[in-house]
């Protein structure tokens, strides 16, 4: 296999694992929250998963550091691609998710009259941004108008400054750990929400550092494995021993800017870099993933939403079952779902 297809692979398998480390943080959360002084069994499984899927967000941010950082772009035809692929089907899904939020309301609460409709909604999207797990769109479309300047820059800086930055970077992130930010919602305080932004676009730094520099990577992937296995453990066992001592479920070290979720962020991609997948079936699984990653983003919460409400969620069976269960059910119906709208005419444009 060609060094060329070993970068496309290993890409989409960590797309791919990107993919269903949402999934699982989002069937995981409900858990880790219903079970912590009730059945510390299942919570202790709940929270490990939860520690193991820290890398998933990061990973979409790194890989388009990755994959974006460096290159050179011709603007117009660059912020047209970016609207076409990423705007248009977010724009749709906003829609849809406006409609769902709408329908599960008690029908006492629903409004019905334009105006009254239009503050519902209006109000939704400024506390929550319509549905939580946007944010991420929403920074991530801030950073497409950044990604071709600030790659200009770091194409010129050598590894050594680029380097310097991602220490900086990760002295920042834990220097202002503490710091409150409300990632979800508009109503205001948009210094910490910016401030924040910046902070994660350090990811894609990250990743467009990662994809240049040159490394033993077959050598790294067991020490890469033991680091990634050791910030689970850190991750699980700093959420145990606060939650102890505070007598309050206390995530803090779950944040996708905490130094242990960069960590084990690297780790991964080291034990995935120029990883050969042989077998033919899971190449072709995680190719098709990793294909329509972006549309099963944007419609598995309403699946996870659906599945609750009719009472399938991870109590339906001890967890050790029911969450991966439940992953490959919430995995499958997303990619169904896009897969028949993109069916549709026009419907690629709209699917994600």
């Amino acid at each position: 296999m060609t060094t060329k297809s070993n970068k496309i692979q290993y890409l989409d398998t960590l797309r791919t694992f990107a993919t269903l480390g949402v999934i699982i943080i989002h069937i995981t959360s409900a858990l880790v929250n219903m079970t912590w002084n009730r059945n510390i069994g299942y919570w202790w499984i709940g929270n490990i998963v939860e520690s193991a899927m820290r890398f998933a967000v990061p990973m979409f941010l790194l890989l388009s550091g990755a994959t974006m950082l460096g290159k050179e772009y011709k603007l117009s035809e660059f912020y047209k691609r970016r609207l076409m692929r990423v705007l248009v089907p977010f724009l749709f899904w906003m829609i849809i998710y406006w409609i769902f939020r709408w329908t599960m309301l008690p029908p006492k609460q629903q409004p019905h009259e334009f105006y009254a409709t239009l503050h519902w909604a209006v109000t939704l999207f400024l506390k929550e941004g319509i549905s939580k797990h946007f944010w991420y769109i929403y920074m991530i479309l801030c950073f497409y108008l950044l990604i071709p300047f600030v790659g200009k820059v770091l194409r010129k800086c050598n590894n050594t400054s680029v380097l310097f930055v991602l220490i900086t970077w990760v002295l920042l992130a834990f220097a202002l750990r503490k710091m409150p930010i409300n990632m979800y919602g508009w109503a205001g305080d948009y210094g910490s929400k910016l401030l924040s932004y910046s902070l994660y676009f350090g990811y894609l730094v990250l990743g467009f550092y990662l994809n240049r520099i040159s490394l033993p990577w077959g050598r790294m992937r067991l020490p890469a494995i033991v680091i990634f296995i050791l910030t689970v453990a850190v991750s699980s066992v700093v959420t145990y021993l606060l939650s102890f001592d505070t007598h309050k479920l206390n995530m803090s070290i779950y944040s996708y800017l905490s130094v242990n979720t960069i960590v084990q962020t690297i780790a991964l991609f080291i034990c995935i870099k120029e990883l050969k997948i042989d077998n033919k079936i899971v190449s072709w699984t995680q190719i098709k993933i990793s294909n329509y990653s972006y549309g099963i983003y944007l419609v598995h919460i309403i699946v996870i939403g659906i599945l609750f409400r009719q009472g399938i969620y991870w109590n339906f069976a001890h967890p050790i079952f029911s969450l991966p269960l439940l992953m490959v059910l919430v995995l499958v119906i997303s990619f169904g779902i896009i897969w028949l709208l993109r069916k549709i005419p026009m419907g690629k444009y709209i699917s994600g």
